[in-house]
């Protein structure tokens, strides 16, 4: 019993210890150095839908569609809120190509370089970022041809976007 409370109490003095040894200063963080330490997570996105989407394909194969325009930060990207039903049950890559914003070719993250694939029955929703646009009232009057790849065959829609 007293091997007990010798042990208890040299416990409670080691504990002691570790307390008045500590030093507050080092071990916390103020308020301000985590704000000036923390990248903002918060993503912003400003929208400007169309009153009717654009209907780009609307077929066997798939259902396009460009809902509005878009400003998503802090990246500050800038283009189209898109979407896209595969319809068919095939597999399918789409693309957009010869797109010019009001007169001037652009390159948008959906070129013929950086195709995308949409399994069969199956619905996408994603932002089209045109490069080289920085605000959204640039973002008009578009043209271009949008491209579905089926088995090797291309099917192609051309769009305009006012």
């Amino acid at each position: 019993m007293i091997r007990r409370k010798l042990t208890v109490l040299v416990m409670c003095i080691m504990s002691l210890n570790l307390v008045a040894c500590s030093n507050t200063d080092n071990t916390q963080i103020s308020k301000k150095q985590i704000e000036e330490n923390t990248v903002s997570s918060e993503i912003n996105k400003e929208q400007d839908l169309f009153d009717k989407a654009v209907i780009i394909a609307n077929d066997e194969i798939a259902n396009v569609k460009i809902t509005g325009k878009e400003k998503v930060t802090p990246e500050n990207s800038i283009g189209y809120s898109f979407s896209i039903s595969n319809k068919s049950n095939k597999k399918i890559a789409f693309y957009m190509k010869n797109i010019t914003i009001n007169g001037n070719e652009q390159k948008t993250s959906l070129d013929e370089n950086l195709k995308m694939t949409l399994e069969p029955n199956t619905d996408f929703s994603t932002q089209i970022k045109v490069l080289n646009i920085e605000s959204l009232d640039e973002l008009k009057n578009a043209k271009g041809t949008f491209c579905i790849e089926v088995n090797d065959n291309v099917n192609e829609y051309k769009f305009e976007i006012e």
